[in-house]
Order: structure tokens, then sequence, then C-alpha cells
């Protein structure tokens, strides 16, 4: 069958969501929708013949969430891997099954009458990961191929990847169904009401991306946003040539107890999807919150008419410009040669900020060019550090780079904490994904990492290209340079560049042998390396950072430069001298100094930079860090 041709002469409807109106129809308890489908299947049929009677010219099986973990809950003890994807397989061959004898009665009941085409497309949702996927890519592809290959067997030929946030699983499985036979492949994704996807993606790149790879027909967008919203992110797209379909949700749900409520918006929604009808688009819909009532009226103000033809006039896309730091007076040094100071305060744990504004002011003036700020390390709560950003950088004139950990937002919560330092002048920042809770308090306190600090990347590289063009945010990373493994961190630092990196600032370093590692990474990859210091305190300190902090490697030597009997001064000059010494070694090799202060002790990173003399000159030709 010509899908092609089919959704290029003239705009159709999909039916409306099936999960939440098998909820408003059967009750609000009755469990996911996809299990009818061996145990009640005609009450799955039933909604499919009111779609149809309502208008649908096309059908999603009821299979968007057909996988282990839905149909087959708590089955690690008593089936085998083999028998839960049997299931799936026969789960998802039903809902094939029972869309089509909806289709096969409705043309029964019009009785003679010329029937009407409807078409049948397998659903596919995404495969639940909890847990991670690593090790198990090989795994979830396999479950993925047994939902394709039920859709396929059960003779349906138009495949519907729906609620996606990339391409990273879809693809190699559109390149499997690609050898099955003359399949028409749609992929859509649930983006926010930015127009990214949770992983980061832009819309902007999905659309490049399908484009790119031969393997999908179609770009649907479904879930995520409302109908308005939708509407004016697809006005900002170049679409191309492909087939594209919108399915909104009907609105923004509104929680009450713990169920989630649609207000009847039928009216709205439909003269918004008239809105989107008119920008081209081959294929309307709903997702959740919609019902029959809205595509009834969906197919009567937008359907059936001749696809509208598409623009084609559209400035070309920022996208495949390259980002430029001019205004960016840390990236310009970095880049020309310059080796940049950094120094790192804490944030407080309460609300006095005496004590980082008074370190701060002797930083600046030893000639620190940026001022960085962790984001509650080791999971320990701590004053905001963009927030702190602001305030330092504000009241001293000084460049300043919060840390932003993924681990404590959500990604509507980073988006906007990042549009807050941006709208206050932020323009660097350094992204990790963020150290574990303590297992002490994870029963009260909840990790999100909704992003890690590749994908968060990757969100960021999209906002500068289609946001912050003209003044970017430059961001870096941390490297690990104490992994056991230090090529798959090469590796990791890969992606991290690919995704826009500018730099890398690494762990404290005390020894030769890591001096040695960091001369062998930067071997490997080209990239910006700001190596990090930090002078040791007290005997006791030294012990600490030795035996309690992982990946930090203080050798005995360091150690037996302390005595516990020192007195604090003694201690402190024993912490500068040695970093001085380090410093001195890491000359031919880093880019820039990372110098940790410990305890808001900035003196001590003062007497190290009028040591080591690498801040004489900038001190000479005035602040580097006030802004350009």
């Amino acid at each position: 069958m010509d899908f092609y041709t089919i959704f290029r002469e003239k705009r159709l409807v999909t039916d409306g969501a099936l999960g939440t109106y098998y909820s408003e129809k059967y009750g609000k308890d009755v469990g996911a929708p996809e299990r009818a489908n061996l145990t009640e299947p005609e009450k799955i049929e039933a909604i499919h013949r009111e779609y149809i009677e309502a208008g649908a010219d096309i059908l999603r099986t009821n299979s968007f969430a057909s996988n282990i973990q839905t149909l087959c809950p708590g089955a690690a003890g008593h089936m085998t891997r083999e028998e839960q994807l049997n299931l799936v397989y026969e789960n998802v061959l039903a809902s094939g099954k029972i869309a089509l004898s909806a289709v096969r009665k409705e043309r029964d009941a019009e009785k003679g009458a010329r029937p009407k085409e409807i078409y049948i497309a397998g659903d596919i949702g995404p495969v639940p990961e909890q847990g991670g996927a690593e090790g198990r890519d090989e795994e979830i592809t396999e479950e993925y191929k047994t939902i394709a290959k039920a859709h396929l067997d059960g003779g349906i030929r138009l495949i519907w990847f729906e609620t996606f946030s990339d391409l990273g699983r879809i693809l190699p499985v559109a390149e499997w169904i690609r050898s099955m036979g003359d399949v028409f492949i749609m992929a859509s994704f649930s983006v926010n009401v930015f127009g990214y996807t949770k992983t980061g993606l832009s819309m902007s790149e999905l659309i490049r991306t399908v484009k790119d790879s031969g393997l999908i027909d179609g770009i649907g967008f479904n879930c995520g946003t409302g109908p308005s919203h939708l509407a004016r992110l697809l006005r900002r797209q170049d679409l191309g040539d492909l087939i594209v379909s919108a399915a909104p949700n009907a609105g923004y749900a509104e929680q009450i107890g713990n169920r989630m409520f649609y207000r009847d918006n039928s009216g709205y929604f439909c003269e918004s999807m008239r809105e989107i009808a008119e920008l081209g688009v081959n294929i309307i819909g709903g997702c959740c919150g919609t019902n029959p009532a809205y595509i009834k009226m969906l197919t009567q103000t937008a359907g059936k008419a001749p696809a509208v033809k598409r623009l084609t006039d559209r400035p070309e896309q920022r996208a495949e410009s390259e980002i430029r730091y001019d205004n960016n007076l840390f990236i310009r040094r970095l880049y020309s040669g310059e080796k940049v100071v950094i120094a790192e305060l804490d944030p407080p744990f309460d609300r006095n900020d005496r004590k980082i504004l008074d370190a701060a002011g002797i930083l600046k003036n030893a000639g620190v060019e940026v001022i960085t700020f962790s984001d509650s390390p080791m999971g320990k709560m701590r004053a905001s550090a963009a927030m702190s950003a602001v305030k330092i950088s504000n009241q001293l004139q000084i460049e300043t780079m919060p840390h932003l950990a993924c681990r404590d937002r959500n990604a509507i919560g980073i988006g906007s904490e990042i549009l807050g330092a941006y709208m206050n002048g932020i323009r660097n920042f350094l992204f990790v994904t963020g150290d574990p809770v303590p297992s002490g308090e994870r029963g009260s306190i909840t990790s999100v990492y909704d992003y890690h600090s590749v994908t968060l990347m990757n969100y960021v590289c999209q906002m500068n290209r289609e946001h912050f063009f003209d003044d970017p945010i430059a961001y870096g990373g941390a490297l690990n340079y104490g992994r056991k493994n230090i090529d798959a961190e090469i590796g990791r630092m890969q992606k991290k560049c690919e995704a826009g990196a500018s730099f890398f600032m690494t762990q404290p370093i005390y020894s030769d042998e890591d001096i040695e590692r960091i001369r062998y990474i930067k071997s490997r990859i080209d990239t910006k390396i700001i190596c990090g210091i930090m002078p040791l305190v007290s005997y006791r300190n030294a012990l600490f950072m030795k035996n309690e902090i992982t990946g930090i490697h203080v050798p005995d030597e360091i150690i037996a430069r302390y005595d516990k009997d020192m007195s604090r001064e003694e201690a402190q000059a024993a912490g500068v001298q040695i970093a001085v010494e380090i410093a001195e070694k890491l000359e031919d090799t880093a880019d820039g100094y990372y110098f940790m202060v410990p305890f808001n002790r900035a003196a001590m990173i003062a007497g190290i930079l009028e040591k080591t003399g690498c801040t004489k000159n900038k001190k000479e030709r005035g602040s580097s860090s006030v802004r350009a």
C-alpha cells in the first residue's frame, strides 16, 4: 500500500487517546488498557468503533504499552525471558486483530454502501528502561523487534513509534523492519512547550535526523503539549517533504488527588488544530484527554480537505551555523593559549553569605579570573550555586560559573535554572550528573536524573542554536582522570565534546601518576583541560582526602609532609607549597588551573598564585574577570 501517496492526497484524521478514554469509559482503577487485549477485547473494540463512527481515518492499535514491564509485572520469579516475550507478541498480535475486527464490523454495518477506507497503524511506545540500559541493549532491541514482528505478522504495514524522546531505539529497529518488506514507518516524539524532548533534543534536530536517516518516512509530535503550544512550535519548523502528524493532548491536566483530569475543551482544541492543519500537516489527531467527541468535531472542522501546500521559503535554520563565543572573555582566553585561573567556592549551608563574599574578594584581588560554585556536592543541601554565582558576579564584578547537577531537578527545573541564570548575565556553566544522595537519606530524598551530563549538554547546545545564538552559553564537563578504564573516560569526553563541551575540569591532582594520566588523555583528545588543585589544610584533612573521597589519589609522600601536631599556620604553609609544586609539574600540560578553596580559606589560594606567578600579568593589566 502506497501510504506516502495516501497521506499526500488529503489530510487524514487519526483516533484520539485510548488510555485516558479507556479510564474515562470503564473506570479509573481498571489498570493498563493493553492488558485487556487478551482478557476483555470487546472493550477495546468498542472504543475503536466509537472512533470510526466519529470519522477517524486511522486507528492506532491498543499496543502502546504492550511491553514486558506492563504485561508481566513481577514476573522475574515465575516467567522465563522467552515466556515474557511470547506474551508480549501474543498481546500485540491481538491488538491488531481487535482493530481489524472493529473495521470489518463497521464495514458490514454500512449495508452495501461504499465502505470507507480505514487504515490501521501498529502502535509502539517506549520500552521502559528503569535502572538504566547498560548491558541491556540487545534485550531492549529484541523486545522492540518482538513488538514490530507481531504487527507485521498480523498484516499491518504502517508502524507508528509514538511518544519517544529520541531516535536511539527507533533507528536500529526501523532498519530491521525495512528488511521485512514494504512498510511505512512513522516516528512521533513528545516535546515540551519549548520544543525539546526530555533527552534535550529540539524539534529541528529531530526533523533533521529523520530526514537524514533514510529509514523513517514520517515524523509526528504527540503528547507533551496542548494544541496551541504545538501550533506555535510547528510554525517555526522547516518540515521539508516529510509526512507530518500532529496529535497533541487536549490541554494540560489538572491533578485531583492521585488522578489526572482534562477539561472538556473540544471546540478550542479543534480550532487550534485547524491552525496546525494549515501549516501543511498531513495527519491530525489527539492524544491524552481527547475522546471520540473531539475526533468527531475535528473531522468536521479540519479533516478531509486536500493537504495544504507547505511553506518552502522559510529562512535557513541557524542550527547549521557554528556557535561562536566572541563575547565570552573566559573562552576567548582559554582558546588563545593563555592559562586561565578558576577558583571554586562552596555556597553556604545557611543564609550567611559573608564568608563567600570575603573569600571571593580575596580571590579577585589575587588575580582569579572566574569563580565557580559547586552544586550541593556529595548530595548535601547548600545555597543555590546559580544564585550564589549571580550575587558574587553582581557585587564584585567578576565572572562566575555555577555548577549544575542533574540530580536535583527535573527537565523543567533545569531549564528554568538555566534561563534564570542567563537573564542575570551568567554565560558559563559546569554540567555534572551529580553525586548520589547519601544512602541514609534516600528514603526521604529522591534523585531525579531526567538528564545526565551528556544529555543536558545536548539540550543546552540546541538552546544555543535556537535561542542564545548571538551570545551563547559556554559549558564544560567534569573529567574523572582516576577512572580505572581511562579509554572509556576518553570516550565519554568525546561524547561531551560532540554535545558542545568547550572544556573539562578535573578533580584535585596530587600524584605524578595522575599527571601522566592527564598527559595521556590530552594526547588522545583535542580539548582544553583545566586541572584541579586543592591545598590540604592539615594532617587530618590529608588523611580524609586519601581514605574517604573516591577517585582522588593522595600519595603517602604527601601525607608524610604533614604532622598531626602541626600548628594551623604550619599545615597551611605545607599545603600551599605542595600545591605550588603540583602547579609547576602541570605547567606543560594544563590549559588552566582550577583551585578548590578548602573551607573558604581563600588566602591560601592567593599565596599559591603569588608563589607561582601565574596571575602576575593578569593583575598588571587589570582584572580579567570584568565582562567585556
